[in-house]
């Protein structure tokens, strides 16, 4: 067993050889290299073939470790916003499609079709079904060839060289795909011009 230290000694010793005695405050190349380790341990903790992450600061250097660790953060953040955006809307997946009653029938329906669906689902008080309608009768209005269901609006108006409709594309993708949802009045409001640009 060692003897105890003599304090009054050792502080004496201390003051005299002016040894510094407050640890420097850490820059931030420490916190970058901090962060890095706790991320490669955090990383190598939940995908055990990845083990020597840890030792990967001190091969490559702080630097490159800071862009690595930030590399693969900003991919995991942009998986993580992508998978949580088509939770929220899973609409955002699939377009309208044709409407069950004339599908199974082998019937799709022109401009004019689409356009008593429309009506007719409001009237039911089907909002919903409506904007699918109108999407499909946005798309008859456009195309009289082949409209493919998986199509965005922009791809619509890409295939019908028909450019100049975009703004009106737009908005309706935001009745659509929106975040508020629309009432009937305003799908009444937006049909309106939409007939009118596509008399």
């Amino acid at each position: 067993m060692s003897a105890p230290a003599d304090l009054a000694l050792v502080r004496r010793l201390l003051e005299e050889t002016g040894v510094e005695q407050t640890h420097p405050p850490p820059g931030w190349s420490g916190y970058f290299e901090a962060l890095a380790d706790a991320f490669t341990e955090w990383l190598g903790d939940r995908l055990p073939s990845l083990q020597g992450l840890s030792a990967l600061p001190a091969k490559l250097g702080l630097l490159a470790a800071v862009v690595g660790a930030v590399l693969v953060a900003s991919i995991l953040y942009s998986v993580g916003r992508a998978v949580l955006r088509r939770r929220r809307d899973p609409r955002a997946e699939t377009p309208p499609a044709p409407s069950p009653s004339t599908a199974s029938r082998g019937v799709e329906p022109d401009r004019q079709g689409w356009r008593q669906e429309i009506d007719r689902r409001l009237a039911a008080g089907d909002v919903e079904g409506s904007l699918e309608a109108l999407w499909w009768w946005f798309a008859r209005s456009v195309s009289a060839g082949r409209v493919d269901a998986s199509w965005t609006s922009h791809e619509l108006l890409a295939r019908c060289a028909r450019a100049d409709l975009a703004p009106l594309a737009r908005a309706l993708d935001r009745l659509l795909y929106g975040s508020e949802r629309p009432r009937a009045d305003d799908l009444r409001r937006f049909l309106g011009r939409l007939e009118a640009a596509l008399p």
